[in-house]
């Protein structure tokens, strides 16, 4: 059975472009308190109704200034698996605001499939840069090879929301010290 044409024009990617570059401005400058649909569409230079038509809620727009972000970011090669983790926690201190993930869990109890995109769009791509570094270092003798990636990944990046919801945005020195006090159980012998 053919699908069933679209109604109306296509949209334009170039607008879409426009739209979600726009989000991650607001959304560096400001997180996602300052993010609102008519702020978005204002800084795009489109009207409210083109940023709805595209995002029907502010989290669904966040998501894709989310995944922008986290297409732009590069994987440190320090040469070293201790340095390229405090780098990786270090752009997570840096980038990552757990509002949004509190955000995405609110309004996934009436859209469920925000969730899933924030999954597979935030969540799944922060923790995998982990896991890739984690992973470097056993390919190249640093780290134990026995080591579980999988826990070592999110040991180190939960670290971040548990520190950031008791004590607030850690500072600059706080990834090394994370890194520092892991790193021993996870080197080679």
């Amino acid at each position: 059975m053919p699908a069933e044409p679209r109604r109306g024009r296509p949209l334009d990617p170039a607008i879409d472009e426009a739209i979600v570059r726009a989000a991650v401005a607001i959304f560096l400058e400001g997180g996602l308190q300052r993010m609102t649909v008519p702020g978005v569409a204002t800084a795009a230079g489109v009207a409210k109704t083109t940023v709805y038509r595209r995002y029907p809620s502010p989290a669904q727009l966040a998501l894709a200034a989310i995944a922008r972000l986290n297409a732009d970011a590069a994987d440190p090669d320090t040469g070293s698996a201790r340095t390229d983790l405090i780098a990786t926690l270090e752009a997570v201190r840096q980038r990552v605001d757990p509002t949004v993930t509190a955000t995405v869990l609110v309004e996934a109890q009436t859209h469920p499939e925000i969730l899933e995109v924030a999954r597979r769009n935030m969540i799944r791509p922060a923790v995998e840069r982990f896991r890739r570094a984690i992973r470097k270092g056993v390919e190249t003798g640093e780290l134990r090879p026995d080591l579980d990636v999988e826990l070592a990944a999110d040991a180190v990046f939960g670290s971040f929301f548990t520190r950031f919801y008791e004590h607030g945005r850690p500072g600059p020195e706080w990834p090394e010290q994370v890194v520092d006090q892991l790193y021993p159980a996870w080197k080679r012998a």
